[in-house]
């Protein structure tokens, strides 16, 4: 592993015990399986359609088999690219449907703790659309989330282009399931969302079980590391540990330089002070 491996994993071995680090599957195959595996990071694993059209059972059941044999926690990213999950052609949805519930037929494979979404709504293209959005996205959601009860496994949408919590919420409080939750983008909302993180927080907290961190400058969704951009991380992990919640936490760097920036700052934000000695 040599000498800076070494020290990696000792100083940072603890801390990626307790969060999923994001990585693309066909990257994870070809690039980062062995570095996932040397250091025993929990992934959250991402599908894309080409994935999800050529990847082989087979293969899929052996990184499964290695994440177990290693004791590491999985989570999914399903699909996103070209998706509307609220969209207004009903063939489109169909689809959108389709690649989605592909990504679920994987879960008894993997067994992963959750699975992540897309929420999918855009201000800029369905502001006119709102109800119809919402009752679209209704029925994209009420099958999977029917899959997700059966298979014991949670939903948790997330928030992209979304500019305030408001069709989030209309859309979790519709479905009224324990099935489905809210997945806290920090990097979507702090170069996306138009309110502050307390709004955010004041809407979802009830309904939050995963974050998503990276950071960038409010200007692009550049996945910079944690501490490097204006993403208000010290306020969120001040409210997870004033409301005692402990939700899914995963990183999501897009080169492997930025995981390492990104626990080096996460490690002095950690608030369960059972795990580590932060304290606020």
């Amino acid at each position: 592993m040599g000498d800076q491996g070494l020290d990696r994993k000792r100083r940072y071995g603890r801390l990626l015990d307790r969060v999923q680090v994001n990585a693309p599957y066909r990257q994870l195959v070809d690039k980062y399986l062995e570095l996932f595996l040397r250091y025993g990071i929990n992934p959250e694993i991402g599908f894309d359609a080409l994935a999800l059209e050529t990847a082989s059972q087979e293969a899929m059941a052996e990184m499964a088999r290695l994440m177990e044999e290693q004791g590491r926690t999985v989570t999914f990213h399903g699909p996103f690219m070209d998706l509307a999950t609220g969209g207004l052609d009903e063939r489109i949805r169909e689809v959108t449907v389709w690649r989605l519930q592909r990504t679920m037929e994987l879960v008894p494979v993997f067994r992963p703790q959750s699975v992540v979404f897309h929420a999918g709504y855009d201000e800029r293209r369905y502001h006119a659309h709102r109800a119809e959005w919402l009752s679209g996205s209704v029925a994209t959601w009420e099958p999977l989330i029917q899959q997700a009860e059966e298979m014991g496994v949670v939903i948790h949408l997330e928030n992209v282009y979304e500019q305030t919590p408001e069709m989030i919420l209309a859309l979790i409080e519709e479905m009224d399931s324990e099935h489905l939750g809210f997945c806290l983008d920090m990097g979507h909302m702090n170069v996306f969302g138009e309110v502050a993180l307390s709004e955010w927080l004041d809407a979802l907290g009830p309904h939050l079980k995963e974050v998503h961190l990276h950071d960038n400058n409010g200007d692009s969704d550049s996945h910079g590391p944690i501490g490097s951009g204006t993403a208000p991380f010290e306020e969120l992990f001040q409210y997870l540990h004033d409301q005692e919640k402990r939700p899914v936490i995963t990183l999501e760097p897009h080169e492997e330089a930025t995981l390492w920036a990104s626990l080096e700052n996460l490690e002095k934000l950690w608030p369960w002070q059972e795990e580590t000695t932060r304290r606020f």
